[in-house]
């Protein structure tokens, strides 16, 4: 068995838009985007981080990215030189080559395809180049554009997972999906 692959720095293309790792200049673009009302009732935070805290998000991340095995990839989807968002895999099991994506876009951008793009291009990162066998991905059941980008990127329903989550609190039901490297 192909062992899971430790893979820096990142830097993917799409049509649209470019997943690469954060850089220190993108605190305020990713700061007004935790801390748009639209874009922060869907996401899992208690609270929206402070200017600051994202900030030192990023030197965090960047820290974590240094390990081996590298185990998260927390990026920066830019269009052009604009962040339009952030993209996540994280590797949630190597020996069973399993991760998890997520993604959030800048309100601003919704319903033009970047969503769908950012998908598929964490999918290409966990498939070709890190070498995950099982990727998944859940959001919530009444998050329809959600359901739309996963299932457009190919992953699969597989089920609602009820009152998986405690956020701000509530308890939140999940849709999971998942995708396999053998899935066509």
């Amino acid at each position: 068995m192909t062992p899971v692959r430790s893979v820096r720095p990142v830097r993917l293309a799409g049509a649209r838009c470019v997943l690469r790792e954060p850089v220190d200049a993108d605190a305020g673009p990713l700061h007004a985007l935790t801390t748009d009302p639209r874009v922060a009732e869907r996401v899992l935070d208690e609270h929206p981080p402070s200017r600051d805290e994202m900030a030192a998000a990023i030197a965090a991340w960047r820290d974590e990215a240094a390990t081996e095995p590298r185990a998260a990839y927390r990026l920066t989807a830019v269009e052009g030189e604009r962040v339009v968002g952030m993209g996540t895999l994280t590797v949630e099991s190597g020996p069973h080559r399993r991760g998890e994506i997520g993604y959030v876009l800048h309100a601003d951008h919704w319903g033009r395809g970047i969503g769908t793009e950012i998908a598929g291009l964490l999918l290409r990162l966990a498939f070709d180049r890190v070498g995950l066998h099982r990727v998944e991905a859940t959001t919530r059941p009444d998050h329809v554009a959600s359901c739309r980008v996963l299932e457009k990127a190919g992953l699969r329903r597989e089920g609602v997972s009820r009152d998986h989550l405690y956020v701000r609190g509530c308890w939140w039901d999940s849709v999971r999906y998942a995708i396999l490297a053998t899935d066509g």
